[in-house]
């Protein structure tokens, strides 16, 4: 196992590829259903909320499931490479049809390039970080953790210079913004492209010789705990994508007195503190494992994405409480505080400091050669297939908040004690196909 700290040049180049990528996709995130549910005569499309959330939820599918097809083709036809070059233009190009999203055929247009583009471009990002590590190497799960660092400065980023831009020069113009992050963005990938594992042919020589040999029985069973892993996750991104998929913009917009010091805050100001925890809690995480690791005390990924979903249920248990303290849930009634949504925000972002880096990481290990990327696709597909079911929360709960949280809390709640009881189990079949690998 190698003892290096550094980190190979590689993850910096993906990082901040990632970095201008995500401003990109969260600024169109953060902004989507406000622009669609804001009157026309403030500069949006005049649509109900229910019908706001429904097309978010939509969207996010398609941009979170296009990554299977996405990564079909990268795996056995193109490329990572040329995936990532192909889906970067193609975001791009959406993001410029967004100054004309006012013609209802512009905007569709638009929303379909970003999903597509997405849709190659982001399953091969985290594959291309995993091609830099041995598997033995103690360095993957902290690549993993500042790559997601990365992800969420992008975020912040856009959440902030969304809510300005469209405070200034409307919606569309903010938009169409996005599209500068994923030029500079796909500018970094290209300078920095001699430090990554690029394939731009069909397949590697090591692909093909792997795929002539069969799995082994507990690369099997390893698998079958992956996928099982892969529920467990998906109960968590169901509560995600209540906050970033809408739901919660919709609550902070139209339900939460935004006002300090005889400021209103913008909206995406308050999507911007998910990242910022993120990048605040990322390095207090990498220095605690670190420490842990050199007293061979180092938790196993099933161990820290099982502590992730009980700090979820935390977060919207207290979500739950919120929304039973307050009297008025309706169209000019401001219920929520501020800072009580804040501190909402901050709890589910620490499960999410947690657990997306290391499901990436665990893919990167678990799944068979041949298939990284398109195991890679199917973590991304857990959002985009959750969006649609928060989707639907979303909307019943804006006419039952306090039931509608609480059937969520007890099953997450649930999912969380059904993973603790399989866990040892779990973390015992991955541990023997580890050193089958070797």
């Amino acid at each position: 196992m190698t003892t290096k700290i550094r980190q190979p040049k590689g993850m910096y180049v993906l990082a901040f590829t990632e970095v201008f990528e995500r401003f990109s996709y969260y600024t169109l995130s953060f902004l989507l259903v406000l622009y669609a549910s804001s009157p026309i005569s403030s500069g949006g499309l005049g649509w109900s909320n229910e019908r706001a959330l429904e097309l978010v939820g939509i969207y996010t599918l398609a941009a979170y499931t296009f990554p299977i097809i996405g990564s079909y083709i990268a795996d056995d036809y193109i490329g990572k490479g040329k995936a990532v070059i192909f889906g970067g233009f193609t975001i791009i190009l959406g993001h410029f049809f967004m100054l004309f999203s006012k013609n209802e055929s512009m905007f569709y247009l638009a929303l379909s390039c970003v999903a597509l583009g997405t849709g190659f471009f982001k399953p091969c990002m985290p594959s291309l970080l995993g091609d830099l590590y041995k598997t033995n190497d103690n360095r993957r799960e902290s690549g993993f953790n500042w790559y997601y660092l990365g992800i969420n400065i992008g975020a912040m980023v856009a959440g902030i210079s969304g809510g300005l831009l469209t405070k200034e020069f409307g919606y569309p113009i903010a938009l169409a913004s996005a599209g500068v992050g994923m030029t500079l963005g796909m500018l970094v990938f290209f300078l920095g492209k001699k430090h990554l594992v690029l394939e731009f042919t069909k397949k590697s020589k090591r692909v093909k010789e792997v795929q002539k040999k069969h799995m082994t029985k507990i690369q099997k069973k390893a698998l079958y705990c992956l996928v099982l892993a892969f529920v467990f996750f998906a109960i968590w991104t169901t509560v995600y994508n209540l906050a970033v998929s809408g739901t919660l913009s919709l609550y902070i917009e139209k339900f939460t007195n935004r006002t300090i010091l005889n400021y209103e805050i913008p909206t995406t100001f308050f999507m911007s503190l998910e990242s910022f925890t993120i990048i605040v809690v990322t390095p207090i995480i990498t220095f605690t494992l670190a420490k842990l690791a050199l007293k061979n005390k180092y938790p196993h990924f099933f161990t820290q994405m099982n502590f992730a979903v009980f700090v979820s249920v935390l977060a919207i248990f207290y979500l739950t409480y919120l929304s039973y303290i307050a009297k008025d849930i309706s169209d000019g009634a401001r219920p929520f505080e501020h800072y009580q949504i804040m501190a909402f925000i901050i709890l589910l972002s620490i499960s999410e400091t947690i657990i997306s880096p290391v499901m990436m990481s665990a893919i990167s290990i678990m799944a068979p050669l041949r298939f990284k990327s398109l195991f890679q696709s199917f973590y991304l597909a857990s959002f985009g297939l959750t969006s649609l079911l928060a989707a639907k929360i979303g909307s019943h709960s804006l006419h039952a908040p306090f039931e509608t949280f609480m059937i969520v809390s007890i099953v997450i709640l649930t999912s969380g004690v059904v993973y603790f009881i399989a866990r040892p189990k779990m973390i015992k079949i991955a541990n023997e196909a580890a050193k089958d690998q070797k």
